[in-house]
């Protein structure tokens, strides 16, 4: 350790005197051990000459297991190169930082900020010291910002373009009403028209409301253990009276006993307006059919599916547009583009993602994949 020692404070510039080497290789030591972020001491080949207990902690390994073995051993093959370049930049006398994302050893990948550090002795690099600190969390809520401020600027301008619509519109008739005389005939269509315009006004200020509550209780959303199918079975009942008229049929595989932790409500209006859009958008020429299944258990990831032989979308059309706001890629039935976007909110709220295949002609799959 008297490599790594000299490379502490014992060659900060002095106060008064140098500390002795033992004092500075005790200071080393101390931050050595303790320091959550992941320290190496590696020669020019990438062989490990040291670890610190962070990273042994890492990649599950005593240490007799990691000292004189190649940093490859532990890095998957995609970051090999990166780091192999790095090294041989320290050790042209550089310090060298750059960010990574990858796992090593055993660990699930993570974001790191990497540095590496050379070491002189006798104005030659000898070695270098590689700390690599876990910048996961920062990264994600960085991302997180990101993806917020992306999603605000699109529901801003799509709520004002929503709005300027039916408020131009309705500002444009009641100008007109003062040209026409009370009780005329142009002066009840224009007030139907007027009133026509108020409503849609009204719907969209509507969906402001229903969009914010969602987005402000996100981090509110209680999670409990959900029978699944109990959930599902109480959409499909709702929903009866419905299928009964057009004559299609829900089939509902869920084993006995499944539970997601999830949030009751949003599971529940997750299902329902799934079920309901294949209702909706079902195919004119054959009766519907419908089958919700799902898998998992305790400890594992639950996935379930709703699956129908309606009349599809043009997935490759609509691209990424799919579960954005007011989206509607069915002009000739009604809808206002607002339920897919409600849907992958609730899924994303309780940690899930959400994801869709469909096929005009065929029908429309959608997976939803909880933790």
């Amino acid at each position: 350790m008297l490599r790594l020692a000299r490379s502490y404070s014992c060659f900060a510039k002095p106060m008064k005197a140098t500390p002795p080497i033992a004092t500075c290789e005790v200071r080393f030591r101390s931050l050595f051990d303790n320091t959550p972020e992941l320290i190496l001491y590696q020669n020019e080949k990438a062989t490990i000459l040291d670890a610190n207990p962070a990273f042994l902690a890492l990649v599950a390994e005593p240490k007799d297991r990691v000292v004189d073995h190649s940093y490859n051993d532990f890095l998957p093959p995609a970051v090999q190169p990166l780091f192999a370049e790095k090294l041989q930049e320290a050790f042209t006398g550089k310090t060298v930082r750059f960010d990574m994302y990858a796992a090593q050893g055993q660990s699930a990948p993570r974001h790191w900020d990497v540095m590496k550090v050379p070491l002189w002795e006798n104005g030659a690099v000898v070695g270098v010291h590689m700390v690599a600190r876990d910048i996961t969390e920062k990264v994600l809520a960085q991302q997180e910002v990101v993806a917020q401020n992306q999603d605000l600027q699109q529901f801003t301008y799509i709520v004002s373009h929503n709005l300027r619509a039916p408020l131009a519109s309705a500002l444009g008739l009641a100008d007109l009403l003062g040209t026409e005389e009370p009780g005329s005939t142009y002066f009840e269509e224009t007030r139907t028209h007027l009133l026509t315009s108020l409503h849609q006004l009204d719907r969209v200020l509507r969906d402001m409301n229903t969009i914010l509550a969602i987005r402000d209780q996100k981090s509110l959303a209680e999670a409990e253990a959900v029978p699944l199918a109990e959930v599902v079975q109480q959409v499909v009942q709702n929903l009866q009276e419905a299928l009964d008229q057009c004559g299609g049929t829900m089939r509902v595989a869920i084993p006995a006993g499944l539970s997601v932790r999830a949030n009751r409500a949003y599971l529940y209006s997750i299902f329902f307006n799934l079920l309901s859009n294949a209702l909706q958008y079902r195919a004119d020429e054959r009766p519907l059919e419908v089958t919700v299944t799902a898998t998992g258990g305790e400890g594992q990831e639950t996935r379930m599916t709703v699956a129908d032989n309606g009349s599809g979308f043009d997935q490759e059309q609509a691209g990424d547009d799919v579960f954005k706001l007011y989206k509607r890629f069915h002009p000739h039935r009604p809808g206002r583009g607002l339920g897919l976007y409600l849907i992958k909110t609730h899924v994303e709220s309780m940690g899930g993602h959400i994801s869709v295949h469909s096929r005009v002609g065929e029908g429309t799959r959608f997976t939803i994949v909880i933790l």
